[in-house]
């Protein structure tokens, strides 16, 4: 018997504490000022069925409310129904005080209120219902608690919705509400009509520059605005107050924010001329984009909601990693760019994340997105006058660069034209030196006999040939001049093809006396035609044997800029040389050394060769100490 008193006290003890652990902490207005952060003082229960009635949770569930450890409450994406209880004590408190639900798109909020008589009255509100339903006219939920009949009242709170389940409940004074209401309605205001301002601006922009950067951004803006206005309650206030089922749609700004700046990132960088290949990624991402939005009509909540917080955060790491890459890669004018969309989408990452539940849901949460907004607005007004101020510079630059190539054009046109002036006074003098031989030998003929007559006919055949050659070689010179492309080119081994030619020329090189020494590395590779690598080592060595005096010699040799990629070879002899003047013109077509009245040459060698080496990508120039001091013929070639 005992035992069992012992058990029934310990049964009682063990009752009386759990209802010590669920008595609720009332919340004294006595002196709490004009406003109350109620979190902390509100206690929770979990319906993960979603069916249970105020009377269960009253009695057979009540032991089961937890304490609340912050002031904001943040339950993310869940299909439970959340119940709250809260006790107000309004003794020695004057005037009325309001429960406000700060966070505006909870889908169903009532608040059960003691009627006096042992029951509760039930005020259901929500954005899935009419506006009209609300017990005050206000973006957020306000319900009037009874507190001036004094002593301490007790509530419970329903709260369900397909989208995340964020509160931030306050208790206000009648004073502190109209404060409250005030301040947010002018901060509000603030924020919308610096969006409205914006976009009117870049809609006459677009207007009149038609510049579809412009159009992408008020496509963002009015993106911006409307996803601001159904997250903060006032479109169903005051646009749509007996359609509540727009506000459900408030995702759809996701995507047009998302296309907008897709729009907007590929013109406002100049992606397609720039960098083409981040163009073809964000093409690809307009397409994941487009399959996202077809999804979204298919999904039902809360994984639809899901879709666009993913289609969010895809944005946020593509185009922060975007801005930053283009910026890194020398684009100055992507410096405000990344700077506005850094800090945005920053924003919208954490807005993303606290209704996740993954962060703390705090008081700054909800306006994270008027931030960003705000932020983007300022930073992007900024970037688009520093484009057109770059742009500006840029077409100047291209301004001056065609103004430098017309000008370079107009010199060449004059050049050539007097390269065919000098070309026709040339081939004139050329041509009248044979034909007045032609027309002595024609009057020698009719009386001349035996030998004479033999020497006369020998020099119209001197002067035949020399026409030959100097139509031969004129066609030569013009053709390498007119052709479009470069020649077949390969891997060349200078000082073998020297090798060879020096070796052809053995009988001239020992008739007048030279020495020839070819110092070119045998491991030197060049990239070259060799045919035409071989007609310019040949018509050099022409020149400095034909300009050399007897006992001279002729010095081949090369040197290699690996870091630079090519090499030079230089031919130098210790004949005749040149001045400065001469050096000037030497590779210019038809200019000879001295009198035009010589029967050597035809002042096209070196101006065939400087041809054939600049096609190939090399150089081609020529020095001289002075008159009987020597040439050197320098010839620049890259490295194979």
């Amino acid at each position: 018997m005992r035992k069992f008193h012992t058990l029934l006290l310990v049964l009682l003890v063990l009752l009386c504490r759990a209802s010590w652990g669920v008595q609720v902490s009332p919340v004294s207005l006595a002196d709490a000022g004009d406003r109350v952060s109620l979190g902390m003082k509100m206690q929770i229960l979990e319906d993960p069925e979603g069916n249970w009635t105020l009377d269960q949770v009253r009695n057979q569930f009540a032991s089961r409310f937890r304490n609340s450890d912050s002031n904001a409450l943040n339950f993310g994406f869940t299909q439970s129904t959340i119940w709250l209880r809260f006790a107000v004590d309004a003794s020695h408190s004057q005037g009325s005080w309001f429960l406000v639900e700060r966070y505006p798109i909870l889908d169903d909020i009532t608040l059960f209120v003691p009627d006096g008589h042992g029951g509760f009255r039930d005020y259901a509100v929500g954005d899935t219902r009419p506006f009209s339903r609300r017990p005050m006219n206000h973006r957020s939920f306000v319900f009037a608690l009874e507190t001036e009949a004094g002593g301490m009242t007790e509530y419970y709170i329903k709260v369900r919705g397909k989208g995340a389940l964020n509160m931030l409940p306050m208790l206000y004074s009648a004073k502190g509400l109209v404060e409250f209401t005030y301040l947010e309605q002018l901060l509000q205001g603030l924020f919308y009509g610096s969006l409205v301002i914006m976009l009117v601006y870049n809609l006459l922009l677009y207007l009149s520059l038609r510049d579809n950067v412009h159009l992408h951004f008020v496509m963002f803006l009015g993106g911006v605005i409307y996803f601001n206005i159904c997250v903060s309650g006032f479109g169903l206030q005051y646009l749509w107050p007996e359609w509540p089922k727009v506000n459900e749609y408030f995702w759809l700004a996701t995507y047009v924010i998302a296309l907008s700046l897709s729009l907007y990132s590929r013109q406002f960088l100049q992606l397609a001329q720039r960098f083409p290949r981040y163009e073809r990624l964000l093409q690809h991402y307009q397409i994941l984009i487009g399959v996202a939005f077809l999804l979204q009509w298919v999904l039902e909540p809360p994984y639809s909601y899901h879709l666009s917080t993913f289609v969010a955060l895809i944005t946020v790491v593509l185009f922060s990693w975007l801005g930053w890459t283009v910026w890194r890669q020398g684009f100055r004018v992507a410096r405000l760019y990344v700077l506005a969309w850094s800090v945005f989408l920053l924003t919208i990452f954490l807005f993303a994340l606290g209704n996740l539940g993954l962060i703390p849901y705090s008081v700054v949460v909800p306006y994270l997105p008027h931030f960003g907004a705000l932020w983007v607005v300022v930073m992007l007004s900024l970037a688009l006058g520093d484009r057109i101020r770059f742009l500006e510079n840029e077409r100047k630059q291209l301004a001056q660069e065609a103004q430098h190539t017309l000008e370079r054009h107009l010199a060449d046109i004059e050049q050539m034209n007097q390269d065919k002036s000098m070309f026709l006074q040339y081939i004139s003098h050329e041509l009248n030196t044979p034909i007045n031989w032609i027309g002595a030998a024609d009057t020698l003929g009719q009386d001349s006999q035996g030998e004479s007559e033999a020497d006369v006919w020998a020099m119209v055949r001197k002067g035949q040939k020399r026409l030959t050659g100097i139509v031969g070689t004129s066609l030569r010179y013009f053709d390498l001049s007119d052709r479009n492309q470069p020649p077949l080119m390969g891997a060349c081994q200078p000082m073998w093809v020297l090798d060879a030619l020096i070796r052809d020329l053995d009988e001239r090189i020992e008739r007048a006396g030279l020495a020839v020494r070819n110092r070119v590395s045998p491991n030197l590779r060049v990239r070259a035609c060799e045919s035409e690598l071989k007609e310019v080592f040949a018509m050099a060595l022409d020149n400095a044997l034909r300009f050399s005096a007897e006992g001279g010699s002729i010095d081949i040799s090369s040197e290699v800029d690996v870091p630079a990629g090519h090499a030079d070879i230089r031919i130098r002899d210790e004949g005749k040389g040149a001045t400065s003047e001469q050096l000037e013109h030497i590779l210019e077509p038809f200019f000879v050394m001295g009198s035009r009245h010589h029967e050597e040459g035809f002042g096209l060698s070196l101006a065939m060769a400087r041809v054939m080496v600049e096609q190939v990508g090399g150089q081609l120039w020529a020095e001289s100490a002075g008159p009987g001091r020597g040439f050197t013929l320098h010839l620049r070639l890259p490295l194979a």
